[in-house]
């Protein structure tokens, strides 16, 4: 028996309707993480999405100087979802993940992701190209 997927939903200004899009369109019940990167708190808007569905706003003037890069708040936040969701040990969590990873004008998440169809191969990770 699978488990219910896992739900990883990442992204920045550019990816909030898709992202609102997605989360309209997941079925009751999901789980899982949304980090939306902003330039500042002024574009964080209410996202509705399912009761285990979190979302997060990573805000990069609230930062600590410098202010980071863009994207480099998102890399960071997978980086740690990641580390506690998906251990090196293969099989250590039962559940299947469902990635979506935006933001794909930044070095670093493009990056991260590279690292993670590497590591994963079989997952279902999706990374937009505009």
């Amino acid at each position: 028996m699978i488990d219910e997927p896992h739900f990883l939903l990442v992204g920045d200004s550019r990816d909030i309707p898709t992202i609102a899009g997605m989360l309209n369109r997941l079925p009751v019940g999901s789980a899982g993480q949304v980090y939306l990167e902003v330039a500042s708190a002024i574009q964080i808007r209410p996202l509705p999405a399912p009761e285990g569905i979190a979302v997060h706003w990573l805000c990069r003037d609230r930062a600590p100087h410098p202010i980071p890069a863009r994207g480099e708040l998102a890399a960071r936040a997978v980086a740690a979802w990641v580390s506690e969701w998906m251990p090196d040990e293969q099989g250590s969590h039962p559940h299947p993940y469902i990635m979506w990873i935006g933001c794909s004008t930044s070095a670093p998440v493009t990056q991260l992701y590279r690292d993670l169809a590497d590591r994963l191969g079989d997952a279902h990770l999706h990374h937009p190209h505009y």
